[in-house]
């Protein structure tokens, strides 16, 4: 029953194979367009673990009730002084009035958010900063001065409190809190550094989503090399690389229609799907080349499907099982890592068998003439006159 339908199919791929791919990369085009609706989404402790623990349902319910987190946010600011130039008007010291009266007009400008609760810094010890000596005496007199001002006087911090509020608006007060700092004019050799729970998490979102384009990106060109080399061929190289490509667009795609969402415990799934995924346009590219050798086109598709069909099947099976698994444990987003990597790896066995036959049959009929798979030999040939094999 395989053979026969092998021959049907590849009878088809046969004869149509420009059609074929361009109904392909129509379909393609489609489903990956979910992928648009992914977005890049905070993780908290609590989501790593599922509502029905105990201590993550009273969380839940304590804060439908009193607000989550019973108190919202803290940000911290850091002044702090670092001139760059010797006999300068740099500040050297945090206590000179120009700093006071920048930090109190920074103090006054964030108060006026809607979402803060309340700002605390050294300008709140000093009632008037007209000179250096005021503003010393007043700290003198301060038994708080040593909360914000640091012992060589070098720097001092500012404190924010914010209301109870979601993931997203605590990242977004984050940058209007940037901003505020950023926007007003600083005394020159001052410097400014962020840290608190809000400002780590933007930090760990922007270095997420940067990895993951980096591992991505790094995973397909050690894989197209290894390929390369195991082909001693680009064309081959890129023919079996087309269904990994195939089945990561169409795959996010995918999650992306399911209304799913990527975080930083997931973002390295793409990279994960690549190097299992692979396998699959490695053995039909194989399996092709070694009936090519003595059989015609359609004669070499259907060997190919009869001999990869079992294999390939039974690695897809084995994987969706193993990422399935993963669906039943206590970590909540082992769950969304698994539906990406079933996606991913489920639509490069499709490629392989649909968008890989295609561009083989496409190449022996229309392109190998004009493009041969093997540019060293040519180069041997042609330029060097050698025609040894």
């Amino acid at each position: 029953m395989i053979e026969n339908l092998a021959k049907k199919y590849s009878r088809i791929l046969a004869s149509y194979p420009v059609a074929i791919l361009v109904l392909l990369f129509v379909m393609a085009g489609f489903i990956a367009s979910g992928a648009t609706q992914i977005e890049q989404v905070s993780q908290n402790n609590e989501d790593f673990l599922p509502d029905t623990v105990p201590s993550v349902k009273a969380f839940d319910i304590i804060g439908a009730e009193f607000g989550q987190g019973g108190g919202g946010s803290t940000y911290t600011i850091l002044f702090e002084t670092a001139p760059e130039y010797a006999n300068s008007n740099e500040l050297r010291d945090i206590r000179e009035s120009q700093m006071i009266n920048y930090i109190e007009t920074v103090s006054n400008d964030i108060e006026s958010f809607k979402e803060v609760t309340t700002v605390s810094s050294v300008a709140d010890l000093v009632e008037d900063a007209s000179t250096k000596r005021d503003v010393i005496n007043q700290l003198e007199a301060s038994e708080q001065a040593s909360s914000y001002v640091s012992e060589d006087k070098s720097f001092t911090i500012m404190r924010i409190s914010s209301t109870d509020i979601s993931a997203s608006e605590e990242e977004e007060l984050a940058s209007m809190i940037k901003t505020s700092v950023e926007r007003i004019e600083r005394p020159p050799g001052i410097e400014t550094g962020y840290t608190g729970q809000p400002f780590i998490n933007q930090a760990f979102q922007e270095q997420s989503q940067s990895t993951q384009g980096q591992t991505s990106i790094l995973s397909l060109i050690g894989v197209f090399l290894v390929v390369i080399l195991l082909f001693r061929s680009i064309v081959s190289g890129l023919t079996s690389l087309s269904a990994l490509i195939f089945g990561i667009m169409t795959g996010v795609g995918v999650f992306g229609w399911l209304g799913l969402n990527l975080s930083p415990a997931t973002s390295g799934a793409i990279s994960m799907g690549i190097g299992i995924a692979i396998d699959f346009g490695i053995q039909t590219v194989s399996r092709y080349k070694e009936e090519r050798r003595e059989l015609g086109i359609e004669k070499s598709l259907t060997e190919m499907f009869v001999g990869v069909i079992n294999p390939m099947s039974i690695a897809l099976i084995a994987s969706i099982i193993g990422f399935t698994a993963l669906s039943f444990g206590r970590i909540t987003f082992l769950s969304d890592l698994g539906t990406i990597l079933t996606l991913t790896t489920t639509f490069a066995f499709i490629g392989a068998l649909t968008v890989i036959p295609t561009l083989l049959v496409i190449y022996d009929k229309h392109l190998k003439k004009y493009f041969p798979e093997s540019f060293y030999n040519t180069f041997k040939q042609t330029v060097l006159g050698d025609t040894t094999q």
